[in-house]
């Protein structure tokens, strides 16, 4: 009896401070994240993931049902490690197997403060609830970094919200967090959406009047913004320009590339930050001046990167995520996600490819490959306040976003670098396509968009796929081991197919009507 008593004693959940009301008080909120220990944010995970599951299994008809049909007891959970046994739920067999009501405890009808709209990248768009006491939580999330990174408490600001406005969440939600924030600093925001006619006029007309600017968008668009800011005449460094991205990822050479455009460092860490943004989940994680250091490390450095992220020469995006709103973890090589943010979820695939890494561990990972990420961070000039010991998740990107080809997996992020690396001045985005023959034969598409005001005449298309072709085909077998493997068996299956579109012509003229691209295609048209 003494030991079963000293067991159950030990299992005693932590307690969790309150976060919102920490982080009210910048200075009291930067002491507290730059000092809190990785077993601390370990033991908080534990508590959010074990209390969402209980409030959902006793308060949502959906989970109760959910889970009677997977003939699984909530009362058997005990732990974590009983808790790893819960059957995972994901958009198709949960959400959009029930009604609206009865997955989510805040109800149409009654007590619901708003709703979006997820993108419908992949398929067709999700409703999903908004609740009011977590729009209070992000104009906080969004001071802190905001503050501690860019200064806006001593700078002058225009911040941009580019992202798409109605239904979506991020325009919206961007905009109900920073409004507040507008009457505590010298801060002006423009809401523009993704309008790029009035970005790129709004900017070249008020830029000079603030010490900074900051652009809020997905990747993909922030990069067509400063496109069409330079087209204007507009020199980016005199912006002194700060990016928040999310939505979308976005690879090492792509944040090196704009950083050199706007600092004239590649490596600077502070200048653009990512978040992982989910509609799904919320703003689930955020990037960090430690998570770019270890991505442009990871990307120098094969074995570092393969030691962290597995066999690939992808560097995935890397985020920290706060684990009193998140538990997060890896199964099957994706990502699952259990919150109470915007609907109570369980163990929720958003069937990302990627996984969690603790903050321990990537420690003891970059240690044995030489790297002092403080001593680096010396070097650089910036405070040790700015390193939190938060857990890590890394993403490579959804599932669905892939085509196969000869049985290999080729991904988005493993074209990119080739065509985003400051070297390519003519293209503006891509997609993959596949298809068959008259005679089932599949076809390998790699589809360019080439940027606005760019033609070019029959003969220098012929050229430039020529080019392309090269380009892109190295870089597959170079990054893509499987594709390299089938490529060799079968050349012609996996040989791309490169078509060149001008701007917003094609299968691109679609991307002007969505929140953020669809990069895969199921047929070349």
């Amino acid at each position: 009896m003494k030991s079963e008593s000293k067991r159950v004693s030990q299992k005693k959940p932590p307690v969790v401070p309150d976060i919102k009301e920490i982080m009210a008080d910048h200075n009291r909120a930067v002491k507290f994240f730059a000092n809190m220990p990785a077993e601390v944010w370990e033991m908080m995970a534990q508590k959010t993931a074990l209390g969402v599951f209980q409030e959902s299994a006793e308060t949502i008809p959906a989970y109760q049902e959910f889970l009677k049909l997977q003939k699984f007891q909530p009362k058997n959970i005990k732990s974590m490690e009983d808790f790893s046994l819960i059957p995972a739920s994901d958009k198709y067999n949960y959400i959009q197997a029930y009604g609206f009501n009865d997955v989510n405890s805040v109800k149409a009808g009654k007590n619901l403060y708003s709703v979006s709209l997820s993108s419908g990248t992949i398929d067709e768009p999700t409703i999903w609830p908004r609740y009011f006491e977590y729009e209070e939580f992000l104009p906080l999330v969004f001071e802190l970094f905001m503050r501690l990174y860019w200064q806006i408490d001593k700078k002058s600001t225009l911040l941009v919200n580019a992202y798409a406005l109605g239904p979506w969440m991020a325009g919206f939600s961007v905009h109900s967090a920073i409004r507040p924030l507008t009457q505590k600093y010298n801060l002006t925001m423009a809401t523009t959406g993704v309008d790029i006619d009035s970005i790129v006029y709004t900017i070249v007309k008020l830029f000079k009047y603030y010490d900074q600017t900051i652009i809020f968008s997905y990747a993909t668009f922030a990069r067509t913004i400063i496109d069409r800011l330079q087209d204007a005449g507009v020199n980016i460094r005199k912006l002194n320009l700060k990016m928040f991205t999310a939505g979308e990822g976005h690879t090492v050479e792509w944040r090196q590339y704009i950083n050199k455009l706007a600092t004239g460092d590649p490596g600077n860490l502070t200048t653009i930050i990512d978040g992982y943004g989910v509609t799904d989940t919320g703003l689930s994680g955020q990037g960090s001046p430690l998570t770019n250091l270890i991505r442009d490390l990871a990307f120098k450095n094969k074995k570092l990167r393969e030691e962290l992220f597995g066999k690939t020469d992808c560097v995935p995006s890397l985020f920290q995520y706060n684990t009193g709103a998140y538990y997060i973890e890896e199964y099957n090589g994706e990502i699952l996600i259990t919150t109470k943010s915007t609907t109570p979820l369980v163990r929720y695939n958003i069937h990302d490819r990627g996984g969690v890494i603790k903050f321990r561990e990537m420690e003891t990972i970059l240690k044995k490959h030489g790297y002092d990420y403080k001593k680096l961070f010396n070097k650089k000039g910036l405070s040790r306040n700015v390193i939190w010991q938060q857990p890590f998740v890394y993403c490579f990107g959804r599932r669905d976003d892939t085509v196969i080809i000869g049985g290999a997996n080729v991904y988005p992020e493993q074209i990119a670098p080739v065509l985003f690396n400051g070297q390519i001045k003519d293209v503006h985005s891509f997609k993959l396509a596949t298809d068959f023959d008259k005679e089932q034969h599949q076809i390998f598409y790699v589809l360019l968009e080439l940027k606005a005001g760019v033609s070019y005449t029959k003969r220098q298309l012929e050229a430039k796929k020529k080019r392309y072709h090269g380009l892109i085909l190295k870089q597959l077998k170079s990054a893509n081991f499987d594709f390299a493997d089938a490529y060799r068996i079968d050349p012609k299956v996996g040989d791309p197919n490169i078509v060149i579109y001008e701007n917003g012509t094609g299968p691109f003229e679609e991307d002007s009507h969505r929140t953020k691209p669809r990069l895969v295609l199921n047929k070349k048209n």
